[in-house]
């Protein structure tokens, strides 16, 4: 229910009231992919490139299982190779096998 209040903000009233309804949805339920997917969507969606990529690298950071973790990187390349340059994409490349590396190692 909060976050369809959110998303209402984001499309017809203040982006800036949405992202503070999505953050404090977030930091109650911070290992809930969706709600992490729909606040990419609508700040995607409004193009603050610089935004978008801290929401990605603060979702990314995340200790979440390897299935969620494989979406959210496949999201952030797609974001990169759509939005971004070769060093960008070089970066999602390289966190995402970090991210491997920790996980064979734990």
């Amino acid at each position: 229910v909060i976050s369809r209040a959110a998303l209402l903000e984001f499309r017809l009233g203040s982006a800036e009231r949405g992202r503070g309804i999505m953050e404090g949805v977030l930091r109650n339920y911070p290992k809930r992919l969706d709600l992490w997917s729909v606040y990419i969507d609508q700040e995607i969606k409004l193009g603050d490139e610089q935004r978008i990529r801290a929401l990605f690298e603060r979702a990314t950071h995340l200790q979440l299982p390897a299935k969620k973790m494989k979406f959210l990187f496949k999201r952030f390349l797609e974001y990169e190779k759509a939005h971004g340059d070769a060093a960008s994409v070089d970066h999602v490349k390289r966190r995402a096998m970090e991210f491997v590396e920790r996980s064979l190692q734990a």
